[in-house]
């Protein structure tokens, strides 16, 4: 896919779909940058995949807190010179609360998690990219940011930000050589999702490795033509 060498930046890696994707991603060549919220985890997801310590570099960070996110960037920046690929994977879930019974902490906490931390992480990233004019930016949103559910008002917002967000990098960045695009995935295959719902067809859900695929071909030089896009990756749910 072109990527021997290219610095990638994962952010929640350790989790189900992170894992996938660094091990897909660390197959390339590519060098890359684990961060998630535990050192222990990041460097034992480096070790698990064989990423030689050469092309790793593991950084634990709080995305939703300005400082941590510039540190980041910034070690990233000493070792490698920036990163030319952000896969923004981190976020979660929350949900099971009619809008008038929402708190305000809950609303914050939601937007923090996904709105916040994506809108911090895009931001530090590309002054990095601009200035090799080259980059790409995939931002995990959701179904929810087009087809919002009941009882998750927060979570449909936060991620409808992140569509709008990611639209508006590629609106301000497309002439500077970065390619920024949203993945809407319906329900992923993950454990947690599994144990969450045991009874359910999870041949129909969106497997981790369709994502991590989608990903390689928009980072790739053919993928660098779709720009400010919302790709739906619904599986047959």
């Amino acid at each position: 896919m072109g990527l021997q060498d290219k610095v990638v930046l994962i952010t929640g890696a350790t989790g189900a779909l992170g894992h996938v994707v660094a091990r897909i991603f660390a197959e390339t060549g590519a060098r890359l940058v684990l961060t998630g919220r535990r050192q222990q985890a990041l460097a034992g997801l480096a070790a698990e995949i064989g990423l030689p310590a050469e092309r790793a570099l593991t950084l634990p960070a709080d995305l939703a807190v300005a400082k941590e996110v510039g540190a980041l960037v910034e070690a990233v920046a000493a070792r490698w010179g920036g990163a030319d690929i952000l896969l923004n994977i981190a976020g979660g879930w929350r949900g099971g609360t009619r809008l008038v019974e929402l708190t305000e902490e809950e609303w914050d906490t939601t937007l923090e998690m996904n709105l916040r931390s994506a809108f911090l992480i895009n931001r530090a990233v590309l002054p990095y990219m601009v200035s090799r004019g080259w980059g790409r930016i995939i931002n995990i949103a959701s179904r929810a940011a087009v087809e919002p559910a009941a009882r998750q008002a927060a979570y449909n917002v936060s991620k409808a930000g992140i569509v709008a967000l990611t639209a508006s990098i590629a609106a301000e960045y497309r002439r500077q050589g970065v390619a920024a695009n949203a993945i809407m995935p319906s329900i992923i295959d993950t454990p947690q999702n599994r144990a969450q719902t045991p009874d359910a067809d999870f041949s129909r859900w969106v497997k981790p490795e369709a994502l991590a695929a989608l990903m390689l071909y928009l980072c790739g030089e053919e993928g660098g033509s779709l720009n400010g896009a919302a790709i739906p990756v619904y599986g047959r749910v």
